[in-house]
């Protein structure tokens, strides 16, 4: 994960472009090209879990992992317990 200055806030709220910018070139590409954004959005899904960022945050990473074919869910019960960690 790449360090931001302006703090965690803007840093999740800028996600969607991070997530975008990885996952468009791998698109039409086979399956080892994506493993490592895979790899990535994995690592940064739980990395925001962990913090309890923003619940759009978590949609768009699972969205871009989805989008490059990983099946494999975060369980529910630990996004359900992320989401209620962040409207505390």
């Amino acid at each position: 994960m790449h360090e931001n200055s302006a703090g965690p806030a803007a840093f999740w709220a800028s996600v969607a472009n991070d997530v975008t910018s990885r996952v468009e070139p791998v698109l039409t590409r086979d399956s080892k090209a994506r493993e490592g954004v895979i790899e990535y959005l994995r690592d940064l899904e739980a990395v925001a879990l962990r913090d309890g960022s923003s619940r759009e945050a978590l949609q768009v990473i699972a969205s871009g992992r989805r989008l490059l074919g990983d099946r494999n869910d975060t369980p529910p019960a630990e996004i359900a317990r992320a989401v209620r960690a962040a409207l505390i």
